[in-house]
Parts: C-alpha cells; sequence; structure tokens
C-alpha cells in the first residue's frame, strides 16, 4: 500500500501549533518576568517610602559667627535637642566673629548668624534681626603683681591704653611692667562694640590679635603683662576683670548696672536669618525667645542678660 506523502494542511496544522507553543512559552515567561519585576519595584517603593519616613522632619540648622554669643547658643543648642518634640533636628554652633557671621547668612551659608553688632547697609535690607539677649563687655588682663592694686580704671584711661599712649601698668596706678595689647581681629563684633563706646571708633594700637574669645583667654593667662576685651560670658577668675571709675565711683559691670546703663560697655545679641526663619530655623529661633529659654535657661548662663531686663535701649553699635 503506498503511502501517501503529508499535505499541505497537516505542516501547515502543525506550524500553528508549534507556533502557539511557542507563544504560550513566551507569554508565559513574559508574565513570570513581568511579575518579578514588579515585585521588585514594590519593594523598591517601600524601601523608598520608609527612608521618607525615617528622615521626614530631619534637618541641620547651620549657625556660625560671634563667639561672644557662642556660650548661649550652645545652651540653647542643648536644651532644644535634648526635647523630644525636636527629635530629627540638630544644630551646628561655629564661630568667626559677628562679621563673618552677617556674611554667611546673607550669602546663604548658613541659616543664622550671630552677630554682636546691627547690620548695615545692603546686609540691613536683607537680613531680619532677632535680638535674643544683652551680653556686657570689660577690659581682661593677665594677673600679677603689677596690676593687684588696680581695682578700676577711667573710660579715659583705658582708652590710652588700647589706643597705644599707656604702655605700662605703672602708669596705671601698679607697678613697672609694660603692658601687653591683645586685640581682637577686625571682623570681631567684641571689638567693634568695645571699640566704639571706649576709643569712639576702631583705633585700636596695632599688636598681636586673636580671632576667637576662648582662644583669647588662654594667651591673656598665658603672657605677663597682657590686656584685652571680652564678652563677660568669658569673665575668668584667673584673669583680672577690669571694673570702671566714674565720677569718683567704682562701677562693676553687673546685671543691675548694665540693664539701667550705670555700666555702657554692652551690646545687644543679635541672631539673624535671611529674610523670615523657616523649617528647623524657625523652630531654633522660636525656642531661644520663648519664656522658657529667656525667663529659664537663660540668666543662668554666665554674662547674659534678658533683652526684656533692659531699662535703656541702644539703635547702633
Amino acid at each position: 500500500m503506498a503511502t501517501r506523502a503529508p499535505s499541505y494542511q497537516m505542516f501547515a496544522n502543525r506550524a500553528v501549533m508549534g507556533g502557539l507553543t511557542v507563544g504560550l512559552c513566551v507569554a508565559a515567561f513574559s508574565t513570570a518576568g513581568c511579575k518579578k519585576e514588579t515585585t521588585e519595584n514594590e519593594a523598591n517603593a517601600k524601601s523608598t517610602t520608609a527612608a521618607a519616613t525615617e528622615t521626614k522632619g530631619s534637618s541641620t540648622v547651620r549657625i556660625s559667627g560671634s563667639s561672644a554669643l557662642q556660650p548661649l547658643v550652645n545652651a540653647a543648642k542643648e536644651k532644644f535637642e535634648a526635647d523630644a518634640a525636636n527629635k530629627g533636628t540638630s544644630v551646628e554652633v561655629s564661630a568667626g566673629g559677628s562679621k563673618k557671621g552677617l556674611a554667611d547668612v546673607a550669602s546663604g551659608a548658613v541659616h543664622i548668624g550671630n552677630s554682636d553688632i546691627f547690620a548695615s547697609g545692603d546686609l540691613k535690607a536683607q537680613l531680619v534681626d532677632h535680638k535674643v539677649a544683652v551680653v556686657g563687655f570689660a577690659a581682661m588682663a593677665n594677673k600679677g603683681p603689677f596690676n593687684e592694686g588696680i581695682k578700676s580704671l577711667p573710660m579715659a584711661d583705658l582708652a590710652k591704653v588700647f589706643s597705644g599712649t599707656i604702655t605700662n601698668w605703672k602708669d596705671l596706678g601698679g607697678q613697672p611692667q609694660p603692658i601687653v595689647v591683645i586685640n581682637r581681629a577686625a571682623g570681631s563684633g567684641t571689638r567693634t562694640v568695645f571699640g566704639s563706646v571706649v576709643l569712639g571708633g576702631d583705633t585700636f594700637v596695632e599688636s598681636q590679635t586673636e580671632d576667637n574669645s576662648g582662644a583669647l583667654v588662654a594667651k591673656l593667662k598665658q603672657t605677663k603683662g597682657a590686656i584685652s576685651y571680652l564678652a563677660l560670658s568669658f569673665a575668668d577668675e584667673s584673669l583680672k576683670t577690669v571694673s570702671l571709675t566714674v565720677d569718683g565711683k567704682i562701677i562693676e559691670p553687673t546685671t543691675e548696672a548694665i540693664t539701667t546703663g550705670t555700666y555702657p560697655i554692652w551690646s545687644y545679641e543679635h541672631m539673624f536669618t535671611k529674610g523670615e526663619a523657616t523649617g528647623g530655623a524657625k523652630e531654633f529661633l522660636t525656642y531661644v525667645l520663648s519664656p522658657t529659654f529667656q525667663n529659664d535657661v537663660l540668666p543662668k548662663v554666665k554674662g547674659f542678660i534678658p533683652v526684656v531686663s533692659m531699662k535703656v535701649t541702644r539703635e547702633h553699635d
């Protein structure tokens, strides 16, 4: 019996069936791949959401500027970060001087610029001033037998010391010992305030300088006969703090004398923002200006006085 050759239709049917089989396989593989890809995307999405949740509300508030104000800001930072309500917000504080603080906040390098001086010129139009405290300043000197008997000095004598006219402690009523003036750097708010009140401007004698109040304290302790000027927040028992003689009376730089204006060497402590504060910077400033901080914490930080305690005001440095 003759064998029939496969018909064209049979080949066609087989081709169709094969195609269906391959198609089904490809479809099955594609579906599995899609399911796998979908699962991975969902996992990634969940991971991203989790990460976002963990970092939600977290921020770093960057602050720079006045070293005179730094002790108060550090105290505020400690209390602020310890409050559970501020979890996720950290505060970084650096010094460098008031003029650096003003320049940094104006450029956007920091969120808050600390300053002992008012902003002026173009900066005044850009920045928002938050007066957070008042601090007094005083001449402070290396202790020794050469100045042991000197309790206070008239403003005129202080001016002569820091302008370089008086150069020996014996000319102030002490024992023979050359006076070594150590100045703050030109960008210092402490220098600006002290110079403005005592000298009528920046007419300090040329001398060695220190950029930071903390470093200046150390230098005064090490240098025989040395004298400089510091915020009262840096007063140290191992240094001599020089009071003023006014109309024959000794005026010590006490809180009462500063608040009444009897002791004139003081300034507002400013925290400037570029425009209105937002985010973590706003939260931190709100805390610093709150009754809790101003009434309970600030008075315990050496040298600082709440602004509301002042009975006199000052419109410029």
